[in-house]
């Protein structure tokens, strides 16, 4: 797939865990602001590692290290492991997180599919989390209308794969932008739709698992865009954050992407609720909702 560029302090890498070579793309903070803390990030639906390259940025700026990586056979049309679940995924991250970090708690953020793949990881080993940042992730995907999503999404496979969504992305990618044009053009074509399927079949069956996070004692943030509305409404959002007793942050001219829509405000964001710069590792800190930007 084509490669887009990396901005300052990241970096292309390849990871050995348990089961495969894992691409991942990294932050290389300055050995003078180096806090030691790892960031790992799980990305969408139809998201990729990259999604996260500015953040990570930002972050490593800050002295942290963030880490993204591709989820297994997502890429792959040719891959045929028919356990594209939730459960197997969260598995992955656990493998991740583990050859990323050398076991070493970290911040856990999950964007939209991969909150759910992120909240099943920390929920397994809570002892090796710091923190987990649920972003543009509502607490489950039961009602009527994440049924009409999820059946869509299925029926991809029947339809040519994510490729058929390209006259819809294509309009919302600026047309003299054709290294991200081609990017996306590339992600859509490749992307597999056995995987498409068991992700969504695997999300649709996913409880709200707030009091498991609760009882766990995961110290949660809920963060979202101001006009992210489509699959979980700001009702939704604010409910799952009261049930974990968490901050919710609302991002400003942002949607249901504020990693890449706003990547400085995000970052901003997360830092203050880590309290980077603290190298003692104390607990990320709790507040009522507000909105960032």
């Amino acid at each position: 797939m084509i490669e887009l560029p990396l901005p300052a302090r990241v970096e292309r890498r390849v990871i050995q865990t348990a089961r495969r070579p894992v691409p991942v793309l990294c932050g290389r903070p300055d050995p003078d602001a180096d806090t030691g803390v790892d960031v790992v990030m799980v990305s969408g639906f139809f998201g990729t590692k990259e999604d996260f390259r500015e953040l990570i940025s930002l972050l490593a700026e800050a002295g942290l290290h963030g880490w993204s990586y591709d989820y297994s056979g997502q890429l792959d049309p040719e891959h045929e492991d028919d356990e594209f679940t939730i459960a197997r995924m969260a598995g992955e991250l656990r493998d991740v997180m583990q050859a990323a970090t050398g076991g070493r708690p970290a911040h856990v953020i999950g964007h939209c599919l991969g909150g759910f793949v992120a909240r099943s990881a920390v929920l397994a080993d809570p002892a090796r989390v710091r923190s987990l940042t649920l972003l543009g992730c509502g607490p489950s995907m039961r009602e009527r209308k994440h049924k009409a999503m999820l059946d869509g999404l299925a029926q991809l496979h029947a339809n040519g794969g994510a490729i058929a969504l390209w006259p819809l992305v294509k309009v919302l990618i600026a047309a003299d932008d054709t290294v991200m044009r081609e990017f996306w053009h590339d992600k859509l074509a490749t992307m597999n739709p056995r995987w498409v399927t068991g992700a969504a079949e695997s999300m649709a069956a996913e409880p709200d698992r707030s009091a498991e996070l609760i009882a766990a004692r995961i110290p949660s943030l809920v963060v979202h865009g101001k006009r992210d509305r489509r699959v979980w409404s700001p009702d939704d959002y604010a409910g799952m954050a009261s049930r974990l007793g968490a901050d919710r942050v609302i991002i400003e001219r942002a949607s249901h992407s504020p990693n890449m829509e706003q990547p400085g405000r995000t970052a901003a964001v997360l830092l203050d609720f880590w309290g980077a710069g603290r190298r003692d590792g104390s607990s990320p800190k709790h507040g009522p909702v507000r909105a960032a930007g």
